[in-house]
């Protein structure tokens, strides 16, 4: 008859290889479970991207215009300030050319990708997106700005 000592330890080498074999399906489930959240986190951080792009050389040319007319409408037009602004203008849209030239492309499906490389993906496309967004920014800001200045200059005329 075995002794308690011989039982115990049979015991324990038992739930040890069950706790094992637990641990590693465990392990499985939540790398699965963390590739399809960076997968379905990256799917939407390309559709933000999408929306951020999605007329901005369009949006920049209007705010140009609009920012050209205001100049005029305050007799700044060929002023040194309209050469800086038209100056400033050329190498923004040089640069958002450049960075549309970056620009992270989408595949088909990330299945087959592995989580770090997920993960290296989707902090490019979070950094493309910022730089997109400060560019875009500025313009939306002279805008406003433009906007303002046209509520004084109606003033003005209806005073």
């Amino acid at each position: 008859m075995p002794d308690l000592a011989t039982i115990t330890g049979i015991t324990g080498a038992v739930t040890g290889i069950i706790a094992l074999i637990v641990s590693i399906k465990n392990y499985a489930r939540v790398s699965a479970m963390k590739a399809l959240d960076l997968r379905l986190e990256l799917q939407k951080s390309f559709n933000n991207l999408d929306v951020v792009l999605s007329g901005i050389d369009a949006y920049l040319d209007f705010v140009h215009q609009s920012h050209m007319r205001v100049l005029a409408a305050t007799g700044r037009n060929q002023s040194g300030e309209m050469r800086m602004f038209e100056e400033e203008f050329g190498n923004d849209k040089a640069r958002l050319r450049r960075l549309l030239g970056t620009q992270p492309r989408r595949d088909g499906s990330y299945d087959k990708h592995a989580p770090d490389d997920l993960e290296k993906l989707l902090v490019s496309v979070h950094a493309f997106q910022a730089q997109i967004s400060e560019l875009r920014g500025k313009y939306q800001r002279l805008f406003e700005a433009d906007e303002d200045r046209r509520k004084e200059i109606r003033a003005e005329h209806r005073a």
